[in-house]
């Protein structure tokens, strides 16, 4: 798979799960037949092929996976490890936890979107 592709799958994935709490609020105070209208207008666009988010939906079990065992890897997926972990790591650069809750916020942010606690900065 072309390595930009999973790049951008990966940052898109960790995007997508840094806005699914505030997208639960939402949807959870939305009238149930205004749901779908309120989630399409709250989702970032995806911009590369559904198989790319499947490649890295893989990606994230097989990482767990090699936490309690070792399993031989292809070389696709030793790069797709690779690439997700920066991709990771660049996107805690950018949300860092909230010191109370652990919650990911925006680097600029001022209090914690989960828990509401001041963040130093």
């Amino acid at each position: 798979m072309n390595r930009e592709l999973v790049r951008r799958a990966a940052a898109e994935y960790f995007v997508e799960g840094f806005v699914h709490a505030e997208l639960r609020r939402v949807l959870d105070s939305t009238e149930p037949e205004l749901r779908e209208q309120a989630r399409a207008s709250m989702a970032a666009p995806r911009t590369v092929p559904e198989g790319c988010f499947v490649w890295i939906g893989y990606l994230v079990w097989l990482e767990r996976l090699l936490e309690i065992t070792a399993v031989p890897l292809t070389a696709a997926e030793a790069e797709g490890l690779m690439v997700l972990k920066r991709e990771r790591d660049r996107f805690q650069a950018e949300h860092p936890p909230c010191p109370k809750c652990g919650m990911p916020n925006e680097a600029h942010a001022l209090n914690c979107r989960e828990c509401f606690a001041e963040i130093p900065h």
